[in-house]
């Protein structure tokens, strides 16, 4: 039944949100909506920013047990402005509502509480609803972009919009509070990615954000990027994880297991893992990146 709800009611909804809701930068849990978009869409945006900018700023936010604190008051809240029947919008209501727990612990039994947050567990409503939440976080300064899939989100500025930094996060921390989240301090980073040529050499960085760590590479949905939009340390990196799987198919080939047997696990993890977001990264390869990995498979 849940899934009937969410694939006949929730997911039209989303294609014509109210004007305060958006979906179009949520990538998770829609039927369009994949890692690899999300990350096609992250990397579009840096590379258009700078075109016209000496650097663009990028910050990584995470949200401490996202699925766990949401409130159920905020969710129908939006879901009453969404274009759902008025039965549809009481039996989400009515799925959510009347639950309750209790915790034994050395015999003893604690008084029962009303859940008020947290999304269902293994449940197809849940990741939808938790889209449906998120669908009010916007950034406040034109030009600025946030980009979401599921509680990661990224937040995009251009040089021009530095000063705009502060008051986007302050926005962030004020919706996150409204909303009963919290974001997670340890897993927050800043990168800034420069413009090839002298302009990104010349370019007068801005100072450092306050309790949050500038690095020179993340990770983005899986994928390493660097603050040169360059592939040469996601290429190694994964080269070295694929060449770690081969010792294990040594070791399997040691063990007796047939031919063909190794080759669909070497399909399953080695090319799985070659494969993964190819559509993204790859344009930013260089030549000896290319080499790198044509030398991995011949050895493979």
């Amino acid at each position: 039944m849940e899934r009937i709800i969410v694939r006949s009611f929730i997911y039209p909804a989303l294609q014509h949100p109210p004007p305060h809701l958006d979906f179009t930068d949520q990538f998770a849990f829609r039927p369009t909506g994949s890692t690899t978009a999300a990350l096609i869409t992250l990397l579009h945006t840096i590379t258009y920013m700078l075109a016209n900018s000496p650097y663009v700023r990028l910050v990584t936010l995470d949200f401490s047990r996202a699925f766990d604190t949401v409130r159920h008051r905020s969710l129908f809240q939006k879901l009453a402005t969404m274009s759902l029947p008025d039965e549809v919008y009481n039996w989400i209501r009515n799925f959510y509502d009347h639950r309750s727990h209790c915790t034994r612990s050395g015999g003893e039994l604690s008084d029962i509480l009303n859940i008020l947050a947290s999304m269902i567990q293994r449940s197809a409503l849940g990741p939808a609803s938790y889209v449906v939440n998120t669908g009010d976080l916007r950034p406040v300064t034109i030009g600025n972009e946030i980009i979401k899939y599921a509680d990661d989100t990224h937040l995009i500025l251009p040089a021009q919009n530095t000063a705009s930094c502060q008051p986007e996060l302050d926005n962030i921390s004020q919706w996150a509070s409204d909303n009963n989240l919290r974001l997670n301090q340890n897993k927050t980073f800043e990168i800034i990615f420069s413009a090839c040529g002298n302009r990104g050499t010349l370019a007068v960085l801005p100072p450092t954000l306050p309790n949050i760590q500038r690095v020179t590479n993340i990770k983005a949905l899986g994928i390493t990027i660097t603050s040169q939009l360059s592939m040469n340390l996601p290429v190694d990196t994964l080269v070295e994880s694929c060449g770690k799987t081969l010792y294990g198919l040594r070791v399997l080939r040691a063990h007796g297991m047939s031919d063909d047997c190794i080759k669909e696990v070497f399909r399953s993890i080695i090319t799985a893992k070659l494969t993964n977001a190819s559509q993204v990264w790859s344009g930013f390869c260089m030549a000896s990146d290319i080499n790198k990995l044509d030398r991995f498979l011949a050895r493979c």
